[in-house]
Parts: structure tokens; C-alpha cells; sequence
């Protein structure tokens, strides 16, 4: 029997070049099974929208697959909706460990606020290749002005349904994004952010953009994991301590509802985590 490459139903794939980060970028959309159908086609393509939410996943080479598949066949009960997945990732190695250490650093690079000379020998050591980090400024205008207008233009998306999801260093890029254009998307599911990198500088820049701002309008939808916490790690601490932060500003639009998965580990609590952000970020309006 010969095998072929599986791929995921209704998507594509395009390879994109930034001018803000001089990096290219896989990007795999998935649409919505019911993106070209009319509505007599019946359920579940019922009621199909003109326009659709748009899940930009951080981390595409690993979530993009996962944030897809369950948001399918969550819709198909009609209180979510389906929508249009952008997963942003990078050119895989036909090696699955190259492929693997190869998007390991490069996320590195784009999704850290500054560099941490410590992090990045760790990094090196670990995966035997030069391991940069600290580009998160270039890689929020990849997103802002290259990829959201990119979308935007060739697909039918809401502009006013733009949702970010990201875990560990994606939560903190997330994040960083939240402090630096509060307005770019209307939902952020941040999981287990890496809060300590850069001795806890997202802190500094909360605490910097609270004295500027009085408005957030956006809703977050914020988790970690019960086993974030131990002696090295302190992702638990760290993530209920910022929660308390934004939530005692009182920032004007702004909404924020946290979760603790119990008997979840750093690399558990994704699933978990995506599928309850998921849930309340497509949650369907009741007319």
C-alpha cells in the first residue's frame, strides 16, 4: 500500500515573506466547511455568514491542525460558530526532529520582547543551532501590517472578529501584543504564558501601559495549568498574579476571565485550555 501525505480537509497553504521581520513564514489557512455553500445545503451549513471569525494560532506547525479540528465540530451543534483558522508557522524539514528543533528556535526568535542572553544559550545547547530571540516588535508588525491585511483582502473575514491564541512563549507574545495594540484583536486566549523571561519584563509593560491607558477593548480569556509550579517553575504564581493586576485596573472595555485546569502539566493544559478559550471566543449570539 503506498502512502500519501495527509493534509487537512478545506485547507491551503501560502509561504510569506515579511519586509518587518526579512523571515518567511508558512501560513495554513483552514476555511470553514460551510465557507462556499449556500444555506440550502442544509445542516450544518445552515445560516452560514457572510463574513467569519478569524483564529490567528501562534505556533502553526504544532496547533494548527488541533485549533481546526476542534472547532468544527464544536460548531456543528450551533451554539459556536465555525470560522476561518490562519496558522503561522515555518518551512518544515522533511526530518521530523529537523522540522521539529528548526520551528523550536525560530519561534524563539519571534515570539520573545527582548533578548535573554540566558535563554538563548540554553536554547542553543539544546537544539545545536544558533537560537536568537528577542524579535517580538518586527514579528507584531508581520502580523498588523502584512498578514491581517493579507486575510482580510483575500478572504471573506470579519475584521471585527479577529481572535489570537497562543501557549507558553505564544501566551507571552500574546501578551505583548495586548500592551503594544490593545485594538488589534477583539479576543486573546492566552495559555500559560511564559512570564518570566526577560526577569518578568511583560510586568514592566503593563505597569508602563497603565500609566498611559484607561482602556482595553478586548476580552481575554486567560489559563494556566494546576502543575505549572515548582521549584524551577513558577507559571501558576505568575499567571494568577497578572490576572489580579489587570483585573484591578479596571480598564474601561476590558474583560478577563481566568482558569486553573487541575492535574494539567505545561504541556497538557493546551488542549484543555484552547478548546474552553475556543468555546467563548465563537460562542454565537442569541438572537
Amino acid at each position: 500500500m503506498t502512502a500519501e501525505p495527509a493534509a487537512i480537509l478545506g485547507s491551503e497553504m501560502h509561504m510569506m515573506d515579511s519586509q518587518h521581520t526579512g523571515r518567511t513564514y508558512r501560513i495554513t489557512i483552514s476555511l470553514p466547511l460551510g465557507y462556499s455553500v449556500s444555506s440550502s445545503e442544509g445542516w450544518p451549513f445552515n445560516n452560514t455568514p457572510t463574513k467569519w471569525p478569524v483564529v490567528y494560532v501562534l505556533d502553526g506547525n504544532w496547533y494548527f491542525g488541533m485549533v481546526t479540528d476542534m472547532i468544527r465540530p464544536m460548531s456543528w451543534c450551533g451554539s459556536t460558530s465555525d470560522a476561518i483558522v490562519v496558522g503561522i508557522g515555518y518551512a518544515e524539514d522533511k526530518d521530523p526532529i529537523e522540522a521539529f528543533r528548526d520551528s523550536f528556535t525560530r519561534r524563539d526568535f519571534d515570539l520573545t520582547p527582548i533578548r535573554d542572553a540566558t535563554v538563548e544559550k540554553s536554547m542553543e545547547q539544546a537544539h545545536k543551532r544558533p537560537a536568537p530571540n528577542g524579535d517580538a516588535g518586527n514579528f507584531h508588525k508581520f502580523l498588523k501590517h502584512e498578514l491581517i491585511p493579507f486575510v482580510e483582502g483575500d478572504y471573506r473575514a470579519d475584521p471585527s472578529k479577529r481572535i489570537l491564541i497562543g501557549h507558553s512563549y505564544g501566551g507571552l507574545f500574546a501578551l505583548f501584543s495586548l500592551f503594544e495594540t490593545p485594538e488589534l484583536f477583539d479576543t486573546l486566549i492566552i495559555g500559560s504564558p511564559t512570564l518570566s523571561y526577560g526577569n518578568r519584563i511583560t510586568f514592566q509593560y503593563e505597569e508602563t501601559f497603565a500609566k498611559e491607558h484607561k482602556k482595553i477593548p478586548a476580552k481575554v480569556y486567560l489559563y494556566v495549568g494546576e502543575l505549572e509550579e515548582d521549584i524551577k517553575n513558577e507559571t501558576l504564581t505568575d499567571t494568577l498574579r497578572l490576572a489580579a493586576v489587570l483585573q484591578g485596573r479596571e480598564y474601561e472595555g476590558f474583560s478577563l476571565v481566568k482558569h486553573v485546569f487541575l492535574d494539567q502539566n505545561h504541556c497538557e493544559v493546551s488542549a484543555p485550555g484552547f478548546q474552553w478559550g475556543l468555546k467563548s471566543a465563537l460562542k454565537k449570539e442569541k438572537s
